[in-house]
């Protein structure tokens, strides 16, 4: 067994713990939201804060060494799949630092303030679950691009992954907004 291969298994069940682990806590949100009301969301909200720098920020940080090494090792950088996949970590590891963490930490915090209203905290809970539904397309987008290698002869298979692209975008857009509405 080389490293190369040891690289991959690493990156294969990292990917598996990071977007499970999320897609898991994302549609627990959305079955929460529609079985019992949307505040129905604010518990699992609150495990994201939780989860999110003990669980997702190390898994996800083992996914790109462990990616990187595989390719490293293996095929090289020079790959449109491989940095297609780079550029897709990049974006959701970016979005999770820098939108879902401190509104998951936010939420967190005005959770144990007494004061705070649940409206308040519905409509911030109901932000994050928009950000985070957007943040899975683009992971979709990254295990299939792993999974079947477009080059750049892949015309057809690369404008469906920027469709998919545009239409994940403007549906949470749409659902952010209707939430906006129904919070309201």
């Amino acid at each position: 067994m080389n490293v190369s291969v040891i690289a991959v298994t690493v990156h294969i069940i990292s990917v598996i713990l990071w977007v499970g682990g999320g897609l898991a806590l994302l549609l627990g949100a959305q079955m929460a939201r529609h079985k019992r009301g949307a505040a129905a969301v604010l518990p699992v909200v609150d495990v994201v804060a939780l989860l999110g720098p003990v669980f997702f920020v190390p898994v996800s940080l083992v996914t790109l060494l462990s990616g990187l090494a595989a390719a490293w090792f293996g095929p090289g950088f020079g790959h449109l799949w491989i940095n297609l996949g780079l550029a897709g970590f990049a974006t959701t590891f970016l979005t999770g630092i820098l939108l879902i963490k401190p509104r998951a930490e936010e939420i967190a915090r005005l959770m144990a303030d007494a004061t705070t209203q649940q409206a308040t905290l519905v409509g911030k809970s109901l932000d994050l679950v928009t950000i985070a539904q957007f943040d899975y397309v683009i992971l979709g987008l990254v295990v299939l691009d792993m999974a079947l290698k477009p080059t750049l002869n892949d015309i057809t298979l690369l404008v469906v992954f920027a469709v998919i692209a545009v239409i994940g975008a403007m549906l949470t857009l749409v659902k952010g907004l209707q939430s906006k509405a129904v919070a309201t």
